[in-house]
């Protein structure tokens, strides 16, 4: 997806539009009301996935003004088409043709390793 995106939230009164507007430009998004129940807002290295769930929440639904599908940008929201993988959970991988490290020689004679006094 482009770094900068524009996109359109309808609402469907201007007080959804408002608070929804209010709370975007709380987090760091520049809101711009249009016609009173539309929010025009920039994506320019934003969280996409919470200016859904903003908008979404007081009632708005996405009206997409750039040339991204819809589907596009719910893949980008949400990484659909990946599995984050932490790296401190990822083995290296073992390779069976790896010898094992054994030290030993067997030159040590196969005596006891007790002390006796």
């Amino acid at each position: 997806m482009l770094d900068e995106t524009a996109l359109l939230f309808q609402f469907s009164d201007d007080k959804s539009a408002v608070l929804a507007s209010q709370m975007l430009q709380e987090l760091g998004y520049e809101p711009v009301i249009q016609q009173g129940q539309n929010v025009h807002i920039h994506l320019d290295g934003s969280d996409l996935t919470s200016a859904l769930e903003i908008a979404q929440s007081h009632g708005g639904w996405l009206t997409t003004q750039s040339p991204i599908t819809d589907a596009c940008i719910t893949d980008d929201a949400y990484h659909m088409d990946t599995i984050p993988i932490p790296a401190h959970v990822v083995n290296e991988d073992l390779i069976a043709s790896e010898d094992i490290f054994d030290p030993d020689d067997r030159s040590y004679g196969y005596f006891s390793g007790d002390v006796h006094t």
